[in-house]
């Protein structure tokens, strides 16, 4: 398990594996490579020079004279010996080195979690008491501010902010894209259940045993599910039936070839346009395909005719059958994919969320799994699945899901800060998560010599294969009436 800042093209690329975040610059990484490189040339001119001493008539024995040539040889053999070893040794410890700062990462943020837990349930214990001691609705909502106000605030900021919605206004994006913001939604969101179970009288350690920090049972996605059903007792966030039809195919195709490929070929949001993205490659038994899924369309609360909608973005968040979640199951299964069928699955934002929960469903053979700016979700993805998570430091959607700590060895976990050294653009709302730069992250990916990266990306290219194939677009309505399937 490791992890290492790849600087690529004046960026950064901050990569995991499995639970264990560790954390190193590029300029490390550079070094470690540099001497890893090093201690293969002193091997080999080592071997050389070895090679030639025994050239010696005498079998390399020295004659202690002037014109000896062996006696340069054998301190040059001994230098080169002593150079590979103390390379291998450097580079080994600057790789500890970072391990051990990213342990140490890693526990910074589980105490930030577990923190977070603590004041959620003493904000949701002196809601309680004001509850019994009788106090006004005014007393109890300024009570109730710190915690589930600022955090639904945030999670309300995913739907307004969005260009051309007609809510009119631009959040001061040197906030919104600041790491710190983000890392703060994130806490706040992870704390909506803690609050909860504190004013239900939860003693801390059953909300700890139950929360983030626990078994899971609680978290973001209860809060989610208490969401919908205030929401839908006021008409609002309300699922249904849904249908998805073929919009356009396209022939004679190339398969993906790299994490970019992937990136580029999901759909952009956008209204009355396709979701899904289908390709087929190869015939019988050798047919695998690659699935694409784009992210949230529409972000009115009262639900149309758009399954990928603000309604579904909640219900994904819960664990709920989303209407975007049947949009691609149904037109994967109308595409003719067969269970056993080798799938790739890949989504950004919303599609993310949906791309973990078809590969955690199982009614389909899928074995690599990439999201772009997807908010965290606590769906286990099955054991074996190879599993790309990118993620924009400075994207506060992908602080939506809160914090679930998910620990698992396929995971391969990508983050990069869009705007570290560049002021956001003037005028976009939330510009760290726009599906363009997601790609350009993507193209980084690729462009990337960390070994992992490089594994994720010979695991796709070895399902899709290299014989062209074909794509099929799809898009998902939502019916007007009729209850939502179960």
């Amino acid at each position: 398990m490791s992890e290492y800042d790849v600087g690529v093209g004046g960026s950064e690329l901050t990569v995991s594996v499995g639970g264990t975040t560790i954390v190193s610059t590029d300029v490390v990484l550079a070094e470690a490579e540099m001497l890893r490189y090093a201690q293969a040339q002193a091997e080999d001119f080592r071997v050389r020079v070895d090679s030639i001493r025994q050239l010696d008539s005498a079998g390399g024995a020295m004659k202690w004279t002037p014109g000896d040539a062996g006696i340069p040889l054998l301190w040059a053999s001994g230098a080169l010996s002593e150079l590979e070893q103390r390379s291998g040794d450097l580079a080994e410890s600057l790789v500890a080195a970072a391990e051990r700062y990213g342990w140490a990462e890693r526990s910074a943020l589980q105490l930030a979690v577990l923190g977070s837990a603590k004041v959620g349930h003493d904000v949701g214990t002196i809601i309680r008491l004001m509850l019994v001691l009788g106090a006004t609705p005014l007393v109890l909502g300024v009570m109730a501010t710190p915690l589930p106000a600022l955090g639904l605030v945030v999670w309300a900021m995913a739907g307004l902010v969005k260009r051309e919605t007609g809510y009119g206004f631009v959040l001061d994006q040197r906030v919104i894209t600041d790491p710190q913001t983000v890392l703060m939604a994130k806490l706040l969101v992870s704390s909506l259940d803690d609050v909860a179970l504190g004013a239900l009288g939860v003693p801390l350690g059953v909300d700890l045993i139950l929360g983030d920090t626990g078994l899971g049972v609680t978290g973001i996605s209860s809060t989610a599910v208490a969401v919908l059903a205030v929401a839908r007792s006021g008409g609002l966030l309300r699922e249904g039936a849904v249908r998805v039809r073929r919009v356009r195919v396209l022939a004679k195709l190339k398969p993906p070839t790299g994490v970019r490929d992937v990136a580029a070929r999901i759909p952009k949001a956008a209204k009355g346009g396709a979701q899904v993205r289908i390709e087929k490659y190869g015939d019988g038994e050798q047919t695998s395909w690659a699935v694409y899924i784009g992210g949230t369309v529409d972000w009115d609360p009262v639900a149309t005719n758009e399954p990928f909608d603000l309604a579904a973005n909640v219900s994904a968040i819960a664990q709920e059958n989303a209407g975007s979640f049947r949009a691609v199951m149904e037109a994967m299964q109308a595409a003719g994919i067969e269970p056993g069928d080798p799938v790739v699955v890949a989504g950004h934002s919303q599609g993310g969320i949906v791309a973990t929960q078809v590969a955690a469903s199982e009614a389909f053979n899928v074995q690599a799994v990439a999201t772009f700016g997807a908010p965290e979700t606590c769906v286990p993805v099955p054991s074996g699945v190879a599993t790309l998570t990118v993620e924009h430091s400075d994207d506060v959607v992908t602080a939506l899901g809160g914090s679930c700590l998910i620990d698992s060895e396929d995971r391969l976990t990508v983050r990069r800060e869009v705007f570290a050294t560049t002021e956001p653009p003037v005028g976009e709302n939330v510009p760290a998560h726009h599906l363009d730069r997601y790609r350009e992250t993507a193209q980084l990916i690729d462009a990337s010599p960390e070994e992992n990266l490089q594994n994720f990306q010979d695991t796709v290219t070895g399902i899709v294969g290299s014989a062209e194939g074909e794509a099929v677009l799809w898009r998902g309505i939502r019916l007007p009436a009729g209850p939502a399937p179960k």
